[in-house]
């Protein structure tokens, strides 16, 4: 905000913000204005606060006013610099550094919904929907320059006394460091959350230190970045942990820290026509609260919290916890239009971490949750609306990535300097490709039946006749199905007659080579095998009383021919953890 005094234009800052650029209580903001430590002034709001050439002396305000931002913002690759994400969520991060100039060969993400989020607005990304666990990522060793993640802070255990890579064996930081050491790529990233800096006594970033000197790469100084200086309006802050290959380290190639903007952005920033948009925030979906919690909200007043509420309210609202100690501002908060957004949760009407619109009774929309952690507009969630709030509150904000990503393509820059190398992304992508699941498709199966009147004829038993083991065929190919928990019943019992699929099919399974059928039970594994006699299209009413009579799904018609094993087998099912297409050779030799 600018504020004109004595015809001379000034950055306008107010005690709130600068209580969080620093990192100091308001309190104590509020003294140093009161007692003359900084000059204390009043905008045309009536807020008080500070022009920021007057405190030029504070480091932080210091970098805002010389910032290079702009020439920064020019940043761009002497060549291709490849990149894999892990644990990509939403896309927050992955979208900030593709804007930076990183050009993506692979993201993994287990979350199906967050999956389809980075599918439908990047349909060329490589999205590797799954279980980190189960990636091998060898292929890609060598031709990847780049990788980042945002790993989950689980428990670390200390068993070890070394405090390396064994001792975070079971947590997701070690899946990461597994990535790195099978990838080697020349530099990677990881951010989390800001009290990793102080977890367990410092114990585990202790740890996770250790574990990077392991892997043979040197560790630039963590640095916590503020979301509010790098044009995000939110006090949203992500520990960033930045290494360099060691062999690249040697040949003097530093990191440097991106500058932060000139200013503190705020909601109305984020809500109309600006700096950050070119537009207002367009209409969304969101969600309304109750009428009581309505009645409740409409008095707190903008920026405000349960402490503005009468007395009564107040005891009625908070019940138990106006009684414990703390200040518990996050309860009935409303947020200040003027001000940059609090941190956002995956839901943004939670009682404890409330965020009402400032000045609306009502939760923050999408679109508006989204503009906080500067999506575009264009990008879409995809999943019903919790899935798009929990999406969004766990990104990283675009601009902040942004940002970071400028100053990892001026390193990668000047590596290339020093070792000039020619860019693998084309290698890359068609490695990747290659690790990704066969996809499902939506079939429209009254479409099929209509194009097979006669069903899809597979395998015709003309007898009902068991086999035994030494009898099987084992080059006919065989397809394992994941069958729900409420239907599980006949396969148990072996008598099943017939398996119907979902909505979505393999589009890599070829009906007519299909010979067996081997059930899959959730947490056991595979037993069973039967043989397939045809492939029909089929209603669901057929097989659920209550279903629908138009819900059309492929139903194979089976015959229980003998159990593979004494108890079941776990198998990894791989076309989106549903399906498998193996042969009869491959399962008999688990």
């Amino acid at each position: 905000m600018k504020v004109s005094t004595n015809s001379e234009t000034k950055s306008f800052l107010s005690a709130t913000n600068l209580a969080d650029l620093i990192g100091t209580s308001l309190a104590t903001v509020h003294k140093w204005g009161e007692t003359g430590v900084y000059p204390y002034h009043q905008n045309e709001n009536g807020k008080m606060g500070f022009y920021m050439e007057e405190l030029t002396d504070i480091e932080s305000i210091r970098k805002m006013k010389e910032t290079r931002w702009e020439d920064e913002l020019h940043a761009t690759p002497l060549r291709d610099f490849t990149s894999v994400e892990l644990f990509a969520g939403a896309g927050g991060l992955a979208l900030g550094m593709q804007m930076a100039g990183f050009r993506h060969v692979l993201l993994n993400e287990m979350d199906a919904m967050a999956c389809r989020t980075l599918r439908r607005n990047h349909p060329e990304w490589n999205v590797l929907e799954g279980d980190i666990h189960q990636i091998d990522f060898k292929p890609l060793r060598g031709c990847v320059d780049f990788l980042s993640g945002g790993f989950p802070c689980q428990a670390f255990s200390y068993a070890g006394k070394k405090g390396g890579l064994n001792d975070t064996r079971g947590t997701l930081f070690f899946e990461l460091a597994r990535a790195v050491s099978e990838i080697q790529p020349k530099v990677f990233l990881g951010e989390n959350v800001k009290g990793l800096l102080s977890h367990e006594n410092g114990r585990t970033l202790e740890v996770i230190s250790n574990t990077i000197k392991e892997l043979g790469y040197t560790l630039v100084k963590p640095r916590v970045l503020k979301g509010i200086m790098y044009q995000v309006p939110q006090k949203r802050e992500r520990l960033i942990l930045i290494a360099i290959r060691n062999d690249i380290y040697r040949e003097g190639v530093r990191f440097k820290w991106p500058d932060p903007y000139h200013r503190v952005m705020t909601l109305r920033d984020a809500f109309y026509s600006g700096e950050l948009y070119n537009n207002d925030v367009p209409a969304s979906v969101g969600l309304q609260y109750p009428d009581k919690k309505a009645h409740i909200m409409s008095m707190v007043p903008e920026g405000g919290d349960w402490r503005d509420l009468p007395k009564n309210e107040q005891k009625e609202y908070m019940g138990g916890s106006y009684y414990l100690g703390g200040g518990k501002t996050g309860m009935a908060r409303r947020l200040s239009m003027d001000e940059p957004s609090l941190t956002l949760t995956c839901a943004p009407a939670q009682k404890q971490t409330e965020r009402c619109h400032p000045t609306e009774t009502r939760p923050l929309t999408v679109r508006e949750y989204a503009r906080i952690q500067t999506f575009p507009d264009s990008w879409q969630f995809e999943g019903n609306l919790t899935n798009q709030y929990k999406q969004i509150g766990n990104a990283v904000p675009v601009n902040l990535s942004y940002a970071i990503g400028r100053s990892l393509i001026r390193l990668f820059n000047e590596i290339d300097a020093v070792h000039p190398e020619e860019s693998r992304f084309e290698e890359a992508v068609n490695i990747a490709r290659g690790m990704l699941p066969p996809e499902l498709f939506t079939i429209d199966w009254n479409e099929v039946k209509n194009d097979y009147p006669n069903d899809i004829v597979i395998n015709p038993i003309k007898k009902k006749k068991r086999s035994n083991i030494s009898k099987l065929d084992d080059s006919k190919n065989v397809l394992i199905c994941l069958v729900p928990d409420k239907y599980i019943n006949p396969y148990t019992n072996q008598i099943a007659k017939v398996y119907f699929t979902g909505r979505k099919f393999p589009s890599t399974v070829a009906l007519n080579r299909l010979y067996y059928f081997m059930p899959y039970t959730k947490g056991k594994g595979i037993r069973d095998l039967y043989q397939i006699k045809i492939a029909r299209i089929a209603s669901k009413h057929e097989f659920v009383d209550n279903a629908d009579e138009k819900d059309f799904r492929l139903a194979f018609e089976i015959e229980f021919v003998t159990s593979l094993f004494e108890e079941y087998k776990p198998v990894k099912l791989r076309i989106w953890r549903t399906f498998t297409d193996t042969n009869l050779r491959a399962v008999m030799s688990l």
